[in-house]
């Protein structure tokens, strides 16, 4: 005899199993300054902010929450990394719930 309690987890064991997630885009910036060669400044203009790595003000370690920080107050800044190739061919790009 099923219980409901039985239902439902076999319920959820389905959805789990059946999910599909995939990370386009992961950075930690864990390695230093090798961030550098990863991501492109852009030099469209000269006055552009600079980027710094850094944890910022507040954080709970140091070394794992560091970050790309803008340096310089009143500039623009403009940035691109490369990310691997995918599809979003007969999905939606970005699902806002509510149906979609």
């Amino acid at each position: 005899k099923m219980t409901a309690l039985s239902l439902l987890v076999m319920a959820v064991s389905i959805a789990l199993i059946t999910a599909e997630s995939s990370v386009y885009f992961r950075e930690q910036f864990e390695d230093g300054d090798t961030w550098r060669s990863r991501w492109v400044e852009s030099k469209h203009k000269s006055d552009y902010g600079k980027f710094v790595l850094s944890a910022g003000k507040f954080y709970g370690d140091a070394k794992k929450d560091k970050g790309l920080q803008t340096s310089q107050d009143a500039h623009f800044y403009a940035l691109s990394s490369r990310f691997a190739d995918f599809s979003n061919k007969d999905q939606p790009l970005v699902g806002g719930g509510g149906g979609l």
